[in-house]
Protein backbone atom coordinates (compact mmCIF):
# COMPACT_ATOMS: atom_id res chain seq x y z
CA UNK A 1 0.00 0.00 0.00
CA UNK A 2 1.53 3.37 -0.46
CA UNK A 3 2.60 5.82 2.42
CA UNK A 4 -0.53 8.04 3.92
CA UNK A 5 2.27 11.09 2.21
CA UNK A 6 0.63 9.59 -0.99
CA UNK A 7 -3.01 10.16 -0.42
CA UNK A 8 -1.83 13.89 1.10
CA UNK A 9 -1.05 15.05 -2.45
CA UNK A 10 -3.63 16.04 -4.89
CA UNK A 11 -6.39 13.66 -7.26
CA UNK A 12 -4.43 15.02 -9.94
CA UNK A 13 -1.17 14.58 -8.66
CA UNK A 14 -2.03 11.28 -8.02
CA UNK A 15 -3.30 10.36 -11.37
CA UNK A 16 -0.12 12.26 -13.09
CA UNK A 17 2.26 9.95 -11.24
CA UNK A 18 0.86 7.00 -11.51
CA UNK A 19 0.13 7.04 -15.12
CA UNK A 20 3.78 7.79 -15.23
CA UNK A 21 4.09 4.48 -13.28
CA UNK A 22 1.92 2.62 -15.51
CA UNK A 23 3.58 4.13 -18.94
CA UNK A 24 7.01 2.92 -17.48
CA UNK A 25 5.77 -0.69 -16.20
CA UNK A 26 3.93 -1.05 -19.76
CA UNK A 27 7.13 -0.63 -21.61
CA UNK A 28 9.57 -2.45 -19.88
CA UNK A 29 9.60 -5.67 -18.23
CA UNK A 30 9.79 -5.16 -14.01
CA UNK A 31 13.89 -5.90 -13.95
CA UNK A 32 14.17 -3.13 -16.06
CA UNK A 33 12.01 -0.30 -14.66
CA UNK A 34 13.87 2.65 -12.82
CA UNK A 35 12.69 4.89 -10.09
CA UNK A 36 14.81 7.61 -11.52
CA UNK A 37 12.76 7.43 -14.91
CA UNK A 38 9.80 7.09 -13.16
CA UNK A 39 10.55 10.34 -11.30
CA UNK A 40 11.36 12.19 -14.43
CA UNK A 41 8.00 11.16 -15.86
CA UNK A 42 6.22 12.36 -12.83
CA UNK A 43 7.96 15.19 -12.61
CA UNK A 44 8.84 14.52 -9.29
CA UNK A 45 12.05 14.18 -7.32
CA UNK A 46 13.36 11.09 -6.47
CA UNK A 47 12.81 11.41 -2.16
CA UNK A 48 9.67 12.32 -2.86
CA UNK A 49 8.89 8.89 -5.08
CA UNK A 50 10.05 6.91 -1.20
CA UNK A 51 7.56 9.28 0.66
CA UNK A 52 4.91 7.61 -1.63
CA UNK A 53 6.13 4.42 -1.85
CA UNK A 54 8.39 2.17 -0.33
CA UNK A 55 10.16 0.28 -3.46
CA UNK A 56 9.28 -0.38 -7.09
CA UNK A 57 7.80 -3.54 -5.64
CA UNK A 58 5.13 -1.65 -3.93
CA UNK A 59 4.17 0.60 -6.46
CA UNK A 60 3.51 -2.38 -9.23
CA UNK A 61 1.55 -4.40 -6.77
CA UNK A 62 -0.42 -1.17 -5.93
CA UNK A 63 -1.25 -0.35 -9.76
CA UNK A 64 -1.65 -3.61 -10.45
CA UNK A 65 -4.57 -4.26 -7.65
CA UNK A 66 -5.75 -1.64 -8.59
CA UNK A 67 -6.44 -2.47 -12.24
CA UNK A 68 -8.07 -5.60 -10.82
CA UNK A 69 -10.21 -4.11 -8.49
CA UNK A 70 -11.50 -1.98 -11.09
CA UNK A 71 -11.81 -5.32 -13.44
CA UNK A 72 -13.48 -7.31 -10.54
CA UNK A 73 -16.37 -5.06 -10.23
CA UNK A 74 -17.59 -5.70 -14.00
CA UNK A 75 -16.68 -9.00 -13.76
CA UNK A 76 -19.11 -9.75 -10.60
CA UNK A 77 -22.14 -8.28 -13.68
CA UNK A 78 -21.05 -10.22 -16.00
CA UNK A 79 -21.02 -13.28 -13.99
CA UNK A 80 -24.69 -12.93 -12.99
CA UNK A 81 -25.55 -12.46 -16.95
CA UNK A 82 -23.41 -15.44 -17.27
CA UNK A 83 -25.36 -18.39 -15.11
CA UNK A 84 -22.88 -20.52 -14.14
CA UNK A 85 -21.81 -20.51 -18.13
CA UNK A 86 -17.61 -20.08 -17.43
CA UNK A 87 -17.11 -19.81 -20.90
CA UNK A 88 -19.84 -17.64 -22.01
CA UNK A 89 -18.33 -15.23 -18.83
CA UNK A 90 -14.62 -15.37 -20.82
CA UNK A 91 -16.06 -14.25 -23.55
CA UNK A 92 -17.83 -11.47 -22.14
CA UNK A 93 -14.87 -10.34 -20.03
CA UNK A 94 -12.58 -10.38 -23.09
CA UNK A 95 -14.57 -7.67 -24.77
CA UNK A 96 -14.62 -5.50 -21.85
CA UNK A 97 -10.62 -5.80 -21.57
CA UNK A 98 -10.35 -4.69 -24.88
CA UNK A 99 -12.85 -1.53 -24.62
CA UNK A 100 -10.78 -1.15 -21.33
CA UNK A 101 -7.64 -1.22 -22.03
CA UNK A 102 -6.71 -1.55 -25.92
CA UNK A 103 -6.46 2.74 -26.27
CA UNK A 104 -4.48 2.73 -23.35
CA UNK A 105 -1.99 0.26 -24.55
CA UNK A 106 -1.99 -1.60 -21.72
CA UNK A 107 -1.74 -5.46 -22.75
CA UNK A 108 1.59 -5.25 -22.21
CA UNK A 109 1.33 -4.28 -18.19
CA UNK A 110 -0.36 -7.67 -17.75
CA UNK A 111 2.14 -9.51 -19.24
CA UNK A 112 4.91 -7.52 -17.55
CA UNK A 113 2.96 -8.59 -14.33
CA UNK A 114 2.71 -12.43 -15.27
CA UNK A 115 6.40 -12.18 -16.26
CA UNK A 116 7.13 -10.64 -12.43
CA UNK A 117 4.93 -13.43 -10.62
CA UNK A 118 6.56 -15.79 -12.26
CA UNK A 119 10.35 -14.99 -13.11
CA UNK A 120 11.24 -12.44 -10.39
CA UNK A 121 9.06 -13.64 -7.80
CA UNK A 122 9.47 -17.41 -8.99
CA UNK A 123 6.04 -17.51 -7.99
CA UNK A 124 2.75 -19.30 -10.06
CA UNK A 125 -0.27 -17.76 -11.29
CA UNK A 126 -2.52 -19.47 -9.36
CA UNK A 127 -1.27 -18.06 -5.93
CA UNK A 128 -0.63 -14.80 -6.57
CA UNK A 129 -2.94 -13.95 -9.20
CA UNK A 130 -6.48 -16.39 -9.58
CA UNK A 131 -6.73 -17.32 -5.77
CA UNK A 132 -7.49 -14.06 -5.31
CA UNK A 133 -9.82 -14.07 -8.05
CA UNK A 134 -11.51 -17.05 -7.18
CA UNK A 135 -12.30 -15.25 -3.52
CA UNK A 136 -13.52 -12.62 -5.35
CA UNK A 137 -16.00 -14.24 -7.30
CA UNK A 138 -17.20 -16.70 -4.58
CA UNK A 139 -18.95 -13.69 -2.70
CA UNK A 140 -20.50 -14.73 0.83
CA UNK A 141 -18.79 -18.36 1.17
CA UNK A 142 -20.20 -19.50 -1.93
CA UNK A 143 -18.82 -22.77 -3.87
CA UNK A 144 -16.43 -22.07 -7.00
CA UNK A 145 -19.03 -24.98 -8.88
CA UNK A 146 -22.24 -22.58 -7.74
CA UNK A 147 -21.04 -19.41 -9.47
CA UNK A 148 -19.13 -21.47 -12.92
CA UNK A 149 -20.68 -24.96 -13.19
CA UNK A 150 -17.31 -26.67 -13.42
CA UNK A 151 -18.78 -30.32 -12.68
CA UNK A 152 -20.99 -30.31 -15.64
CA UNK A 153 -17.68 -30.36 -17.59
CA UNK A 154 -16.58 -33.37 -15.89
CA UNK A 155 -13.61 -30.90 -14.09
CA UNK A 156 -12.48 -31.14 -10.76
CA UNK A 157 -11.98 -27.99 -9.18
CA UNK A 158 -7.76 -28.32 -9.69
CA UNK A 159 -8.77 -28.80 -13.39
CA UNK A 160 -11.19 -26.05 -13.36
CA UNK A 161 -8.09 -23.84 -11.98
CA UNK A 162 -5.66 -25.01 -14.75
CA UNK A 163 -7.91 -23.93 -17.04
CA UNK A 164 -8.60 -20.54 -15.74
CA UNK A 165 -4.74 -19.89 -15.72
CA UNK A 166 -4.75 -21.22 -19.34
CA UNK A 167 -7.28 -19.06 -20.41
CA UNK A 168 -5.51 -15.89 -18.66
CA UNK A 169 -2.08 -16.68 -20.72
CA UNK A 170 -4.56 -17.15 -23.72
CA UNK A 171 -5.97 -13.67 -23.21
CA UNK A 172 -2.71 -11.67 -22.73
CA UNK A 173 -1.08 -13.42 -25.86
CA UNK A 174 -4.31 -12.64 -27.88
CA UNK A 175 -3.93 -9.43 -26.48
CA UNK A 176 -0.39 -8.47 -27.42
CA UNK A 177 -0.65 -10.64 -30.82
CA UNK A 178 -3.60 -8.05 -31.67
CA UNK A 179 -1.05 -5.20 -30.37
CA UNK A 180 1.93 -6.14 -32.33
CA UNK A 181 -0.30 -7.02 -35.77
CA UNK A 182 -2.30 -4.44 -35.19
CA UNK A 183 -5.53 -6.00 -35.74
CA UNK A 184 -8.93 -4.55 -35.17
CA UNK A 185 -11.54 -5.31 -32.87
CA UNK A 186 -13.33 -7.64 -34.90
CA UNK A 187 -10.13 -9.51 -35.94
CA UNK A 188 -8.82 -9.50 -32.28
CA UNK A 189 -12.56 -10.84 -30.72
CA UNK A 190 -12.32 -13.61 -33.99
CA UNK A 191 -9.07 -14.52 -32.70
CA UNK A 192 -9.74 -15.18 -29.14
CA UNK A 193 -13.56 -16.79 -29.29
CA UNK A 194 -11.97 -19.22 -32.34
CA UNK A 195 -8.65 -19.94 -29.69
CA UNK A 196 -11.29 -20.62 -26.94
CA UNK A 197 -13.17 -22.66 -28.75
CA UNK A 198 -10.83 -25.43 -29.03
CA UNK A 199 -10.89 -25.59 -25.22
CA UNK A 200 -14.62 -25.61 -25.13
CA UNK A 201 -15.51 -27.81 -27.64
CA UNK A 202 -12.34 -29.98 -27.77
CA UNK A 203 -9.66 -30.14 -30.49
CA UNK A 204 -10.72 -33.59 -31.28
CA UNK A 205 -14.29 -33.39 -31.29
CA UNK A 206 -14.68 -31.30 -33.64
CA UNK A 207 -15.49 -33.15 -36.44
Amino acid sequence: MPKQMFFNISKEKRQFFLEAAINEFTEKPFAEVSVNTIVKKAKVSRGSFYTYFDNLEELFNYLMNSVKEERFIYARNLIKEAKGDYFKFIRDLFLYDFDAFSTKGRYSLFRNYIYYIQQTKKGSLKDTFIAGGILEFTENNQDLNAVFHYKKMNLSIDEFIDIIEIILLLMVNTFIKSENENLSKEETINLFYRRISYLENGVTGRG
